[in-house]
């Protein structure tokens, strides 16, 4: 409506900002006519109190001295033209509201001309003030033909002419505009699809404006557009196995795959088999000639770059032209993704968009000989009656990688963990005897792999929960399996249970990992390792008769009603056993109400002499026992042990702390040398019915007269020799699958729970990767004080020479 009831504030407003641009010296008379300078400056004051406008009409064309009359219909004012021009409503409208034109009167005089409104329902705003109206003798069309809009667009391309007349399409056809002859035309796009992604439309006739005489005129928009490709982001993981699906919004040729040199990332057109493009309806599919991908001598995981230029369809080059690219990391052998968020177990599980719901689900898509990947959301995933637990045995392996966010491209153990519990019932899972029916939510079968160390079981980045209720359970199980397979366990939380819920049964044994008759290749590395609190024994990992290796662990029996034990190594003959870099029993270090009747750093039980047994670089501590010992390394069964135990840093306080002890003294092929020990006066090595409080020079073997630990030659700066002859005499060999990539690393940077420097291994390539604070002890020929992550010192021990495992400062570790 005319808003006169306002008409004295605004020009209160105009004076206003008149007077304050006056005195700023900014303002100037206007040259032009009263009238026009008066509306322009009440446009401004209007704009800016968000109050009202004029409305103006503008004519076009009208040559034939005829009467024009339009009437506004809100106000039934009327405004009459005999020649082209512009002239205004009387008063001032309020703005975003939607004012109607209508022609009352056509021109009569000939030559007849007939006049059209391009804009016959205006919304008002500062932008948008004036109905067009064009007069013509003879209309014709200025036709435009839309190409590329997706099939499943549901929004609509905004086609303008002149800026006013505005057409709509949501899906490819032709719209037209009546242009008088003589007239102008200039087409233009407003807003573009969105559906299922957002269209790159553009005119692609050239020029896309002009005038028409005496004939129609066509005119072409493409929408070519990329939708989708077959990961679902940028940085998104993509199975070897499958082919590059980039999906446009229309049918495409001429793409042009890139295939430049170099890398990471490397170009998906420098991958063996000759990658191509083919076309399918709306697709460029790349691939080479026969799956699956691959680059030569690189190895997966593999940052892939694919880059397309020169895709087009009959008018147009997809995308304005710009080059095509997305960056993948592709994964050898298959992809399956899970989310306890939005999956659902009946989907494909092949897509973050069509994900699985449950972990074992995921699993169960994987083929039985072929590698596979399974990729989880981060959210709490509970084992209970209607949700299986997770099983790896297939002879294809399962990489088994947690803690992903929503889109699967950042793996975050802090902001998104995947935490895995066990509920079961006992029904279920009765987990009454150890070695038979022990409940665990994830249990490993590694066989059938042929020693091909690609195909390992991988478990990486998840937190994992024990049932306490239960009496023997852990977190993850690792049963049976051959000598040709492999198993790798990875920057992990694992608990024997939540603790400290009063639900813990007190009877059997509860922890962290248990290997039970496991030959393969188990490595088990940069891990949170927890017993289970309150448990009669509370173990954190426990072998029996198997492989392992423990590498750069943290790892920790809890409280116990008899027994803790960091690692419990029994019954095994004939067995590889590598204990490298590891901290132990960081609970009983740093809160004094953690118990037990007997606490031990390694407890080792061998039924026959190990040929590969080593012990090295590590941090053991043993404190909180009540009733025995704290023992840092106890080897006991009867046979005289060939373990190499070097470089490690024991202490065991109190009375009743001994830093090592063996029933039986060890052959002569053992050796414990360079061994930092801070232990009771008497107690730092007993063998039998020995205690050692001293220790000689020599080489450190143990022999006829005693067991020496070098004192006068170890770590100085001497090399030769003597030195190297300090420390391992043979190196153990590890399996280094899968190679640590920078999204996989456990460190406070990168999401992972704890910052944790390691020492203990003189080898530059291996000790040059750690904190410079821990490599000083490789170099130095005097004691050092280091701080723990509880602040206190590092025990000097003999003669104060120790590379063992020291943790960096972070509470929230424990």
């Amino acid at each position: 409506m005319v808003a006169r009831k306002n008409f004295v504030p605004k020009l209160y407003s105009f004076f206003l900002i008149l007077f304050t641009l006056g005195t700023m010296g900014c303002y100037s008379r206007p040259k032009k006519s009263a009238i026009l300078d008066f509306m322009n400056i009440s446009n401004f004051v209007s704009y800016l109190t968000g109050t009202a406008f004029p409305l103006n009409v503008q004519v076009n064309g009208l040559t034939n001295s005829g009467t024009l009359v339009v009437e506004l219909a809100s106000t039934a004012e009327q405004l009459t033209f005999t020649a082209a021009g512009t002239d205004s409503f009387t008063g001032y409208y309020d703005p975003n509201i939607v004012y109607t034109l209508n022609i009352i009167t056509q021109p009569a005089t000939l030559p007849t001309q007939t006049c059209v409104i391009s804009n016959p329902n205006l919304t008002l705003t500062f932008a948008s003030t004036t109905f067009v109206i064009n007069c013509a003798e003879n209309w014709y069309k200025a036709n435009v033909t839309v190409t590329g809009i997706d099939s499943a667009n549901t929004t609509s391309l905004q086609i303008y002419n002149n800026g006013t007349d505005l057409k709509t399409r949501t899906s490819n056809g032709t719209v037209s505009f009546d242009v008088g002859d003589g007239l102008a035309y200039d087409i233009t796009i407003g807003t573009v699809p969105t559906v299922p992604s957002t269209h790159t439309c553009q005119v692609v006739t050239t020029p896309a404006n002009g005038t028409i005489s005496g004939a129609d005129v066509n005119l072409q928009i493409s929408c070519l557009s990329l939708m989708k490709t077959s990961v679902a982001a940028p940085g998104a993981f993509m199975p070897a196995t499958k082919p590059m699906i980039f999906t446009f919004s229309g049918p495409v040729t001429g793409c042009a795959l890139d295939s430049t040199g170099g890398g990471p990332p490397y170009s998906a057109g420098t991958a063996s088999g000759s990658p191509g493009v083919t076309y399918v309806g709306n697709t460029a599919r790349i691939a080479p000639t026969s799956l699956p991908w691959s680059f030569g001598a690189l190895t997966f995981p593999l940052d892939v770059v694919f880059i397309l230029t020169g895709c087009t369809d009959a008018v147009a080059l997809a995308n304005n032209g710009a080059t095509i690219s997305i960056n993948v990391r592709m994964m050898e052998g298959d992809v399956y993704f899970v989310s306890n968020t939005s999956g659902n177990d009946s989907n494909s599980c092949a897509d973050p968009s069509d994900s699985c719901k449950t972990i074992q689900t995921g699993v169960n898509q994987c083929s039985s000989s072929s590698i596979c990947t399974v990729f989880v959301e981060g959210g709490d995933y509970i084992i209970i009656s209607t949700v299986s637990p997770i099983t790896l045995n297939s002879s294809g392996g399962i990489r088994l990688l947690g803690s992903f966010d929503s889109a699967f491209t950042t793996q975050d153990l802090d902001a998104t963990p995947s935490r895995i519990f066990d509920s079961r019932n006992i029904v279920q899972c009765p987990g009454t005897t150890l070695g038979t029916n022990e409940c665990a939510p994830i249990t490993i079968t590694p066989s059938g792999m042929a020693g091909d160390s690609t195909k390992a079981h991988v478990v990486q980045g998840f937190s994992i929960f024990a049932d306490e209720t239960k009496q023997n359970s852990f977190g993850i199980r690792i049963l049976n399996g051959d000598t040709n397979s492999f198993v790798y366990i990875y920057a992990n939380y694992i608990s024997g249970g939540q603790g400290g819920l009063g639900v813990e049964n007190s009877a059997g044994t509860r922890g962290g990992i248990y290997l039970r008759s496991s030959p393969s290749n188990n490595q088990i590395d940069t891990n949170v390792i927890k017993g289970g609190f309150g448990a009669l024994n509370s173990t954190a990992v426990y072998s029996n008769d198997s492989n392992v290796y423990l590498i750069r662990n943290r790892i920790s029996g809890d409280k116990a009603v008899n027994d803790s034990h960091s690692v419990l190594l029994v019954n095994f003959v004939d067995r590889l056993v590598a204990i490298i870099n590891n901290t132990m029993n960081f609970r009983q270090y740093t809160d004094a109400s953690v118990t037990s009747q007997a606490t031990y750093g390694i407890r080792n039980q061998e039924s026959a002499a190990l040929i590969k047994h080593y012990i090295a670089g590590n941090t053991i501590y043993s404190g909180g026992a009540t009733a025995g010992s704290n023992y840092g390394i106890f080897i006991f069964g009867g046979v005289a042990t060939n373990a190499q135990i070097t470089n490690n840093l024991i202490q065991a306080p109190g009375s009743n702390g001994v830093c090592a002890s063996f029933d039986t003294t060890p052959s002569g092929s053992a050796i414990f040398r360079g061994n930092d020990l801070a232990c009771s006066a008497g107690k730092y090595v007993t063998a039998g019915a020995t205690n050692f409080s001293t220790f000689c020079s020599g080489n450190g073997t143990f022999n006829v007269t005693g067991l020496c630990l070098v004192a006068n030659a170890f770590m100085n700066d001497v090399l030769t020799a003597t030195r190297s002859n300090q420390n391992f005499i043979t190196t153990p060999s590890f399996n280094g699958y899968p190679a640590l990539q920078p999204w996989l690393s456990l460190s406070t940077a990168t999401g992972g729970p704890c910052a944790v420097a390691f020492g203990g291994v003189e080898t530059s390539s291996y000790l040059n990767s750690f904190d410079p604070i821990y490599k000083l002890d490789a170099v130095i020929g005097a004691p050092v004080t280091r701080t723990t992550s509880s602040g206190g010192s590092t025990p000097s021990g003999s003669d104060g020479y120790s590379i063992g495992a020291f943790e960096l400062d972070d509470p929230g570790c424990f």
